[in-house]
This record gives structure tokens, C-alpha cells and sequence, in this order.
């Protein structure tokens, strides 16, 4: 399922649905009809032209196809969604109409629909190909086609790759498996891709991996949606992104590199960091409670978004070299679960092994996990167990941004704010540290204030600098906390206050004793402009949601 990156969104967009739930010989089946309507429902809203047939018989599947067929030639995205009964036979893969009467190999091959034909019908330069198959139920013709013969069908559908570039293969499970039928309207799998399949500015196989996550969770691990992709870059199923783009990596000092007073390194801790502060993106996968999945999660998880002073302080308290077997074990016990392979990344990580925990993150983010993408792009920008790589470090923080990881928009705007690999730009580094602030990242507080301290991207402005720093500060940034120390010592906010200065300082040793010291010209005092000059203006402020004592300032 790959399309052209953003361009085939504005492209036309044409889908197959079929849906069979009627069958004449075998007993009916509740959801495939009511999958099938739903999701032609939900292309239809997201700009798809759709061919929709419900409950076929091989000559009314056979004249969908062959519509599809002749609209093919002028669709930049094609989808062909099939749910219902399917089987597979000497490698081959097919599609149940509601009046097949199979008993013999031969009934296969004359009364279905060969996925072979449609997957061929599909192939073609400078298109996005998707095919979606929800139609891994139980064989019921498996015991007759068994009897005496040599082409007996196997369980489930089997396994066919992408062929070509710009095409997904989407399996309701894994092969060889058989899926769910659901409780309610629609089944497992269809459920969890109409959740997510109109979610804007998502990337389809971002998009596919939070259908996993919904199918495990709800099937109890016991049915895991599989794919196989040759895409060649970014699908957008939905809509592109319009506010997050771009992407570039962690600054490399925690000031805006265009102020001569940044200070070396420093940058870097804080937007390595901010990846960390991420949750899944998907469910996490649970196998119960005290089970090796949760225990890996007390062991290695990271604070989440809008995290509380003591989320973000039991984040940097981690025993990573105890996290990592039991990140481990969970990982054997839960294999191809992103967000464990995820947590195992980060446990290694924290122990120094750049090499193992580039492996197990490489995994997650190729398997399209968001804040593996994220801290994987922090590895790329810094070289931690991979050769420095700017631009791929810009892809990987794109991906996620565009999933509304929190850490990898803060990452993004440093690398804007620096010129790392982009073209330097100040303003669009400001408005994307401010994203991240409202996508719930504290690292991107103490940003957003350097750039209105030091006017970069913004007229400079003591007055709404402070207030980002008071919001990191309540968070126990000590670095905030020594900022505001320096606007009260030089009288940037109004009349000089020693004590008051005094009193942050011993706030930050207390809360932060490792922070970093700021560097600020001595001639930046309370003689430069407050805020930017000219009529009256007034500057939104973007609050990150926690809220706490903010001791010094209420």
C-alpha cells in the first residue's frame, strides 16, 4: 500500500469494496456485509470514488473487478478491500462469492475469485496499490476439499508479498492464521481500521500499526493483523499534514544556536530527551496484570505527555541495567510487539548500548511505532550507535511529528532553529515548539522562552519568555529556573529583585543540581526592548496542561 508521498492524496482515489456475508452453502457470517458498507462509507467521506458490491456471486464479483480494472489507468491511489471468506491452494489465494459450491480443486479455480487477478489487475507505475483482506475466517470447505486430495486447501490465507513499487498487502492476521468474526457489528480488524483509517494527517502504515495494536487488544493477543509493504514513500489515507511538517534534529545546545551565549552540548540533552517523553501511539500490549509486558513498562517506560515533576523525575530514575531482562523476557513471551521492542531500545539505551538499542528501536520504527521513529531519529542526529545522519534523521523525526509525536515536533523545531540539514528559520522553529508544547512536550517550554528572550523567529519579549520558563520552572526545570533568576537579577521584569533572584537559584540547585548554567550577555539588561515595539499586541500563550503549585509566581 504505497503511494506517492502527499502528491496522491490531491490525486484521484478509487476503491474496490466487497463484502460477503450471505453464502448459500455454507453458514452466513455476520460482519463482512456490514465491514464492507461501513468502510465504503468512511472512503467515500475521505474523497475515494468507490465500486461497492455486497453479498456477490462470482459473475456480480467478477463485473466489480473488471469496473475496477478499466478505472484503474486514471487513479493515483487504488484500494481493493475484501472481507468475507477466502482460502488458499497450492499457493494460491482466493475470494468466496455467496454461490460457490466447492467439493473439488477444480470447483476452486472456476467459482472464486483469484486475489492473483486483482493483485496483477492492480500493479502499475507512479500509483499507490492497497489491498486489504479481512477474509482469513475458517475454511468451511476445507474438510470436503480434503478428502483424497492432493490440493487440499490450507488454514487460512497465505502469505503473498508487495510486488513492484508503491503496494500494501494488508492481512486481517498473520498467515496461515484464521481471524475473528466479531461480537458486534463489524469484526475485530475492520473495527480498529475504521477507527483509525480517517484519522487525518497519519501515515498509513502509522495508521496500520495502531490497527494492530486495537486488533491485539481486543482479540487478547490472539490475532495480529500482518502486512507487506513496497512502499517508496509516505501514504496519506486521510489527509496529509497541514500544520507538522518538515523535521530535523535535536539542537545541539539548550539555546537557539543563532544566540552566541548558547551554550555548547547542553541543547542536545534536552532534545534527546524529549523523544523519551512520549507514550505509545498504539495500545500497549498487556498479557494481564504482573505479567512480563507490564513489569517491562515499570521497568523502561517514559513519562508521558504533560507529565507531573514526579512522572518526569521516575523517568530519569530508571535502573535500565535492570530493565533490560526483563524488557527482554517480555519481548521472547510478546515477539513483534513494537512497543515492547520499543522499551527494550530505551533500556539499552540507557546502559550505553547504542548498538543493541538502535536494533530493537530500527525494529519498532520500521514496524511504523512513532516514538521508536522519534528516538531513532535522535540516534541518526547524534550518531549513537549509527553513523551520523542528518537527513535520515529528518525523515524519522517527519514520520513521527506527522503521528503527533510530542518529542519529535520539539526535535523538529530544533533542527529549524538550527539549520541542521534544513534551511534555517526561526519562525517556523518557534511555531513548532509551540505544537509541542500543546502535544503535552516540557522540553519544548524552556525553548519556546529562549526564542522570545532572545528574539529568534519573535520580536523580543521578557514578559512572555517569563512565562514559559514559570511553566518549565513548575515542572523543576533548573534551567528555566535560573533564566528567570538572571530577568529578576538584571531587572528585565521590572525592578531589579536580588531576593527574589536568589530564591530561584536555590530553587534550581535544590530541585535540578545538574542543570545547566545559562550564558547571557552581560549586555542584555533591562535598557533593550520588553517586547516588540509599535501598537498594542497581544501574544497567545501555549500552556502545557499540567497544572502545579507554580510556587513563586502565584
Amino acid at each position: 500500500m504505497t503511494v506517492l508521498p502527499i502528491e496522491a492524496f490531491a490525486g484521484t482515489r478509487l476503491a474496490l469494496v466487497l463484502g460477503n456475508s450471505k453464502y448459500r452453502a455454507v453458514p452466513v457470517l455476520d460482519n463482512p456485509a456490514n465491514d464492507a458498507a461501513d468502510l465504503a462509507t468512511a472512503l467515500r467521506g475521505m474523497g475515494f470514488n468507490v465500486i461497492e458490491a455486497r453479498d456477490g456471486t462470482r459473475d456480480a464479483m467478477a463485473n466489480a473487478v473488471r469496473d475496477f480494472s478499466a478505472r484503474l489507468s486514471g487513479a493515483d491511489v487504488a484500494l481493493f478491500f475484501y472481507a468475507g471468506h477466502g482460502l488458499q491452494m497450492n499457493g494460491e489465494n482466493y475470494l468466496v462469492p455467496i454461490d460457490a459450491k466447492i467439493e473439488t480443486p477444480a470447483d476452486v479455480r472456476f467459482n472464486t475469485v483469484n486475489l492473483a487477478d486483482i493483485q496483477q489487475e492492480m500493479e502499475g507505475t507512479g500509483r499507490a496499490n492497497i489491498i486489504i483482506l479481512d477474509a482469513c475466517r475458517n475454511n468451511p470447505f476445507l474438510e470436503k476439499l480434503a478428502r483424497g486430495s492432493r490440493a487440499a486447501p490450507s488454514r487460512g490465507l497465505g502469505r503473498v508479498d508487495a510486488s513492484g513499487q508503491g503496494s500494501l498487502i494488508v492481512y486481517s492476521t498473520q498467515p496461515n492464521n484464521v481471524a475473528l468474526d466479531g461480537a458486534g457489528r463489524n469484526s475485530p480488524f475492520t473495527s480498529a481500521l475504521l477507527k483509525h483509517i480517517a484519522t487525518p494527517g497519519i501515515e498509513v502504515r502509522q495508521m496500520l500499526s495502531r490497527v494492530r495494536g486495537d486488533v491485539l487488544a481486543a482479540t487478547d493477543q490472539k490475532q495480529t493483523p500482518w502486512d507487506s509493504s513496497s512502499l517508496v514513500g509516505d501514504v496519506y489515507l486521510a489527509a496529509p499534514p497541514s500544520q507538522v511538517d518538515g523535521g530535523s534534529a535535536p539542537s545541539t545546545s539548550t539555546q537557539p544556536a543563532a544566540a552566541p551565549q548558547a551554550a555548547a552540548g547542553g541543547a542536545e540533552q534536552v532534545a534527546a530527551a524529549a523523544p523519551q517523553a512520549m507514550p505509545p501511539t498504539s495500545p500497549t500490549p498487556q498479557s494481564g496484570a504482573g505479567g512480563l509486558d507490564s513489569e517491562c513498562e515499570r521497568a523502561a517506560a517514559p513519562a508521558p505527555p504533560f507529565a507531573s515533576p514526579e512522572q518526569l523525575k521516575i523517568d530519569n530514575t530508571h535502573d535500565f541495567a535492570a530493565a533490560v531482562p526483563i524488557c527482554e523476557a517480555a519481548v521472547r513471551a510478546n515477539p513483534d510487539q513494537p512497543r515492547l521492542e520499543f522499551l527494550l531500545g530505551l533500556a539499552y539505551g540507557g546502559t550505553k548500548n547504542y548498538l543493541a538499542a538502535q536494533r530493537y528501536l530500527t525494529k519498532a520504527a520500521d514496524a511504523g511505532y512513532a516514538p521508536a521513529q522519534g528516538k531513532l531519529g535522535v540516534y541518526f542526529a547524534t550518531g549513537r550507535g549509527v553513523v551520523k545522519d542528518m537527513p535520515r534523521a529528518f525523515e524519522l523525526f517527519s514520520k513521527a511529528a506527522a503521528a503527533g509525536e510530542p518529542g519529535a515536533i520539539s526535535n523538529l523545531g530544533a533542527m529549524y532553529s538550527n539549520g541542521n540539514f534544513v534551511k534555517k528559520d526561526e519562525a517556523r522553529a518557534l511555531e513548532l515548539y509551540q505544537k509541542a508544547i500543546e502535544a503535552g512536550n516540557p522540553f519544548a517550554l524552556a525553548q519556546t522562552g529562549l526564542m522570545y528572550f532572545y528574539g529568534k523567529g519573535t520580536p523580543r519579549d521578557y514578559s512572555t519568555a517569563a512565562q514559559y520558563f514559570q511553566q518549565a520552572a513548575d515542572l523543576n526545570d533548573g534551567f528555566s529556573l535560573k533564566y528567570l533568576a538572571v530577568m529578576q537579577e538584571r531587572g528585565l521584569l521590572g525592578a531589579p529583585d536580588a531576593a527574589k533572584a536568589a530564591e530561584l537559584r536555590r530553587r534550581a540547585v535544590q530541585v535540578d543540581p545538574g542543570s545547566q548554567d545559562p550564558n547571557v550577555p552581560k549586555q542584555l539588561n533591562a535598557s533593550g526592548p520588553r517586547r516588540s515595539s509599535g501598537g498594542h499586541h497581544v501574544r497567545r500563550i501555549y500552556y502545557y496542561r499540567f497544572v502545579g503549585c507554580r510556587w513563586a509566581w502565584c
